[in-house]
This record gives structure tokens, C-alpha cells and sequence, in this order.
């Protein structure tokens, strides 16, 4: 009964977050506009924001996480991971204490994330569609969640 209350909180904030938002709103992995990275499936998106080692081309994908952003953040977490937000910061910790796999690099702003893409052709992260469109520093690979 404990674990229940908190899942269906999250479940309502989630679908008010979720009916606030613009019939247009659309969340796609990037990577920087110089990038190697072409295509990412969903699987290999997801196992490289859990820590697990992802090969492209010879070297690792380097995922990064934006931090600032609390719906975005959300809508990633539930849409592509399908996990809360303590549930993956758990199962994060523990691919790091049994495997040694590092964690997703965090970052604070649209522009900090730009400019880690920009230096790690292998690297890939999540934001607004609207923004990915504006800013020609960086490519969509796929669209990862869309509002109906």
C-alpha cells in the first residue's frame, strides 16, 4: 500500500504536467551537428541512459542528461526509460557499485548541452523539439515522445 500512494501521486502529476502542454510539444535525441552518430534505436537509446555500454562505430555512445528541466526530465524518464525518477537514480547506482559503469553526465542548460555534443562525437542527449529545430549545432536522430 506504501509504494502505491507514491506511484499514483506521480501518475497525476505526470498527467497534469502532461494536459498543460501544447498539442505540439515533442521530445527528440540529438546529437551534435559534426556527430558520427546517425541513428540510435529506442533499445540502445534506452540501455545507454542506463549506464550500459552502447558501441557505434568503433566507440561508446556518451549519453547526457538534462538536469534543469523538470518536465522535460519527466516526460524522458516515464516515455523512453519507463521508470520513476527514483527508481532510476536507483538502478543508476547500482550499475555503478556492481559494474563500474559510469553515469549519464548531467547537465544544467540547453547551451552546456550544445557545447558537450559539440566535443563528443559520440555523444547524445534529449530536448524540446521546438529547440533542436532552432539550433543548428545539433541534429535530431528520432523523436522520442510526441503529445497526441
Amino acid at each position: 500500500m506504501r509504494v502505491a500512494v507514491p506511484k499514483l501521486l506521480l501518475v497525476l502529476v505526470l498527467m497534469l504536467l502532461l494536459t498543460e502542454s501544447q498539442a505540439d510539444d515533442a521530445v527528440v535525441l540529438v546529437t551534435g551537428s559534426e556527430s558520427l552518430v546517425s541513428d540510435v534505436s529506442s533499445l540502445d537509446t534506452r540501455k545507454a541512459y542506463l549506464g550500459i555500454a552502447v558501441p557505434v562505430g568503433g566507440n561508446t555512445l556518451r549519453p547526457f542528461r538534462r538536469g534543469e528541466d523538470e518536465r522535460l526530465n519527466l516526460i524522458f524518464l516515464q516515455s523512453v526509460i519507463a521508470m520513476s525518477q527514483k527508481s532510476y537514480e536507483r538502478r543508476l547506482l547500482s550499475m555503478m557499485l556492481k559494474f563500474g559503469m559510469p553515469r549519464p553526465v548531467e547537465v544544467d542548460s540547453h547551451e552546456e548541452l550544445v557545447e558537450r555534443l559539440a566535443r563528443n562525437r559520440y555523444g547524445i542527449g534529449y530536448m524540446w523539439k521546438v529547440d533542436a529545430d532552432a539550433d543548428s549545432r545539433v541534429k535530431i536522430i528520432r523523436v522520442l515522445w510526441q503529445e497526441r
